[in-house]
């Protein structure tokens, strides 16, 4: 009997079926006789000569091994030695996006520069222990990281002159809205790495998504910046959010990126409801609509060479985290708490009990880990997951954001996520294309 557990069958249509084994990435299509050959050889019945010929097929083309295939599990001896942080660098903001997450801008409070150097040096010093080439610094929020530019500027400056000293190299990246200053791309330009910017798309859905402070659009400056950007090959990534009103033109939206822009990836998640969107009326698109456009947007940007890109759907990969949050993110909130979720921001969200697991001690200019902590997180890996158990998908969305399977259920013993059906239903026709590749 053969030990491979990561075998599935999903019904395509009558008498059809998927038989996939993303371990070892075989995909193909079987009958209910083949299902039911494979059940009873899984059962350890007796065979007959051609349902033994069927296995000896199948271990042929590698749906079946001899020895058990291995999983990309977290390993049980991780010891958290982190070599990149991520600074919160401020909660303020330039935009009042509609459906913030953070609700940025509604607090004004501003990252201590001895927080960020403390934690340059930590990463510096872990990265050299580890025999590591680089370490990596980024800025998020919360808020726009360039708004607290002293901040930043003198954190990236501070980084280089570690890195120079420690003989080692430095990678600065930053999430940002793409409403720098002249000054501002000129240093990013020189000291950065890579930049994620976000933009939702033509004039009329950026102004609408993603006002100034003061009501303006944001439209021009940002499309100012991207094109400085291009002009100088600097390497960026674009997220788009999708809301219900917008689903409808993934594909115009596809297309009018890689006409403006020179742009290799296209990241769109759909709108989450949470912090802005439950006093601003925005909500998500429906599963079925993201996926029906998502899937048009697809086919559009393989036509235009580029990778259109969602969280949830990962065929490429084999994961057991979906990110860093269960157990190694090292990201530092402007106070100066540790947090292992982008999302989670601050101290009063409920779910900040889970994913805060430390605080820098100003006294001491050192960081204070909750190491039980970090073990708790570090088990909300996707094989300990129940709920992913018998799931085809599970080593490519990885149980998917722990963040808003914990918001939307509470607790992380349940069905799964709410992303669930939409993870499952673009995977699947990923599958489906593969093999509709194959047999033209």
């Amino acid at each position: 009997m053969t030990p491979n557990k990561e075998l599935f069958v999903i019904e395509r249509a009558p008498n059809s079926y998927i038989l996939y084994s993303p371990l070892n990435k075989k995909v193909g299509v079987i009958n209910h006789s083949g299902v039911n050959t494979i059940a009873r050889y899984l059962d350890g019945e007796l065979l007959s000569n051609k349902e033994k010929e069927y296995i000896d097929t199948l271990r042929r083309n590698q749906f079946l091994n001899e020895t058990e295939l291995a999983a990309p599990v977290f390993p049980d001896n991780y010891v958290f030695m982190p070599h990149e942080v991520t600074l919160f660098a401020t909660s303020r903001c330039n935009l009042r996006c509609r459906y913030c997450y953070a609700d940025a801008g509604k607090k004004s409070l501003d990252m201590a520069m001895d927080i960020a150097k403390t934690a340059i040096d930590l990463v510096a010093k872990n990265a050299g222990l580890l025999g590591l080439p680089q370490f990596t610094v980024g800025f998020h929020g919360g808020g726009e990281p360039t708004v607290a530019w002293e901040l930043v500027s003198n954190a990236v400056d501070y980084a280089h002159e570690k890195a120079y000293e420690m003989g080692l190299n430095v990678e600065v990246f930053a999430a940002t809205n793409g409403m720098f200053t002249v000054k501002q791309r000129d240093f990013i330009l020189r000291k950065f790495s890579n930049l994620n910017i976000s933009i939702d798309g033509p004039e009329d859905i950026q102004n609408y998504n993603r006002p100034t402070a003061n009501g303006a659009g944001s439209f021009e400056i940002i499309k100012n910046n991207l094109k400085f950007l291009d002009e100088h090959h600097f390497s960026y990534g674009v997220r788009s959010t999708i809301t219900a009103k917008d689903v409808c033109r993934i594909e115009e939206i596809v297309a009018w990126f890689k006409s403006e822009f020179n742009i290799r990836f296209l990241h769109l998640e759909p709108v989450w409801q949470c912090g802005r969107c439950l006093t601003s009326g925005e909500s998500s698109p429906s599963d079925d609509d993201f996926i029906n456009y998502f899937i048009k947007g697809s086919q559009k940007a393989k036509e235009l060479g580029i990778d259109l890109i969602y969280s949830g759907l990962r065929l490429d990969s084999l994961i057991s985290k979906f990110c860093g949050a269960a157990g190694d993110g090292f990201n530092v909130l402007p106070d100066g708490t540790i947090t292992s979720c982008y999302e989670i921001t601050e101290n009063d969200d409920p779910k900040a009990a889970l994913f805060h697991y430390g605080k820098y001690d100003s006294g001491k200019k050192e960081f204070v880990f909750d190491n039980e902590k970090i073990k708790r997180l570090q088990k909300y890996s996707v094989e300990n997951l129940e709920y992913c158990r018998d799931c085809f998908c599970k080593w490519h969305c990885a149980g998917d954001c722990i963040s808003k399977v914990f918001d939307a259920n509470g607790s992380f013993e349940h069905k799964g996520s709410s992303r669930c059906y939409l993870n499952r239903q673009l995977t699947i026709h990923e599958l489906e294309t593969i093999i509709s590749n194959r047999t033209n």
